[in-house]
């Protein structure tokens, strides 16, 4: 074999200094581009929610208040009630609550709610009170709220006969 031979590491010759840095340098950037070329990364969400004081929920998602027959030859009001029972957890002692409701699917206008007619185009207009609509209530104690109903008579009267719903979301803050 000819040609030029390798210093031995004691003879002093061999690589100059500038040469074992260009080298050293190579071998870093190297060593960087290993993990990117050859390694994954991820990503780490990190969610928290943080609870209210106080956080309220009813017993049931689902009540009904149920009328029956309304007798058009009827000479007064005709009401009806019904209790939801609720509880409030959270980390106030005491929860303070309020009690909330939209206008149904049939108002004809802010707080004018309206039952419809199961086939035809006709409404029974209705009234719909909250009690208590707000208070406050030991933490993890159980509670309970009465919705009632009154159709005003004159507006039985004018009713075509058949069978009238509606639905009104109720909810409880916080």
């Amino acid at each position: 074999m000819g040609g030029r031979t390798a210093a031995h590491p004691r003879s002093g010759a061999g690589m100059r200094p500038a040469a074992i840095a260009a080298v050293l340098a190579v071998l870093a950037c190297l060593a960087a581009a290993v993990p990117a070329a050859f390694g994954d990364t991820g990503a780490l969400a990190v969610t928290a929610t943080v609870l209210p004081k106080t956080n309220c929920k009813f017993d049931t998602k689902t009540a009904t208040l149920a009328f029956g027959a309304l007798d058009p030859a009827v000479s007064a009001d005709v009401n009806a009630t019904t209790t939801v029972g609720f509880v409030c957890r959270g980390s106030a002692p005491v929860a303070a609550f309020l009690f909330t409701d939209d206008d149904g699917q049939n108002p004809s206008g802010p707080g004018a709610r309206r039952m419809r007619h199961a086939t035809a185009p006709e409404f029974l207009p209705y009234s719909l009170l909250l009690s208590p609509a707000s208070g406050a209530i030991p933490k993890n104690t159980p509670g309970a709220f009465t919705l009632s109903v009154t159709v005003r008579c004159a507006d039985i009267r004018g009713s075509m006969a058949g069978a009238y719903t509606d639905s009104v979301v109720v909810s409880i803050l916080p």
